[in-house]
């Protein structure tokens, strides 16, 4: 990948490690609604980009199929939960026939609360019995929210993040060890998070609380 493509990402907060994003995809044709946004994580390590995909994931299902997606970049900490836990209402996505699609008349769904969106090609996959890696290269960059140039770092909102992905964990293990991580994470949100970090958490522990 060219040098000045990983500077225009950089720019867009994608450095070197994980970048956790909203990533939404284009669902299946008979799909109650047209587009999902899952959290994931986009993998920056010696000169590449790639997802690392678990198995039973509607991303997973969706990029076996399609080759194109949108990075939507935002501190909005309540739709990173709802959209870890739950299915975004069709009204939040904005279907765009981004440039370098204009060809292919290929619409991209993305968030319309972005503050910024990276549109990325899928440009190679390898796939395991449980996990799906593929290469991806972003192909544009979009500004939806002019007004506002970077992100203050706020733990709070990094905390947020976190408990997400160990709600997930949890989920999953049920081991204890996760369960301790998400009251650390709340402790965090609660003494330094902002009124929506604090909604957000709400969610995620409606979701652990849940009998």
């Amino acid at each position: 990948m060219e040098s000045g493509i990983f500077k225009t990402a950089e720019n867009f907060g994608l450095t070197e490690g994980i970048s956790e994003l909203i990533l939404t995809t284009k669902n299946a044709k008979d799909d109650k609604i047209s587009a999902n946004a899952a959290p994931i994580g986009i993998i920056q390590k010696n000169g590449k980009l790639f997802l690392r995909l678990f198995k039973g994931s509607k991303t997973y299902e969706n990029l076996k199929r399609e080759d194109f997606f949108a990075a939507n970049i935002t501190d909005d900490s309540v739709l990173y939960a709802k959209s870890t836990f739950y299915d975004l209402d069709e009204s939040q996505f904005e279907c765009k026939e981004y440039q370098p699609l204009s060809t292919l008349a290929e619409k991209i769904p993305a968030l319309k609360k972005a503050d910024r969106v990276v549109l990325f090609k899928c440009v190679g996959r390898k796939e395991t019995e449980d996990l799906l890696i593929i290469d991806v290269e972003p192909i544009e960059f979009v500004i939806q929210n002019a007004g506002k140039s970077g992100f203050i770092v706020n733990r709070g909102f990094n905390a947020v993040i976190e408990a997400c992905i160990y709600m997930t964990r949890y989920e999953l293990t049920k081991n204890q060890e996760y369960a301790d991580k998400i009251y650390q994470m709340q402790e965090i949100v609660l003494k330094c998070g902002r009124a929506e970090d604090k909604e957000a958490f709400e969610i995620i522990m409606k979701r652990f609380q849940k009998p």
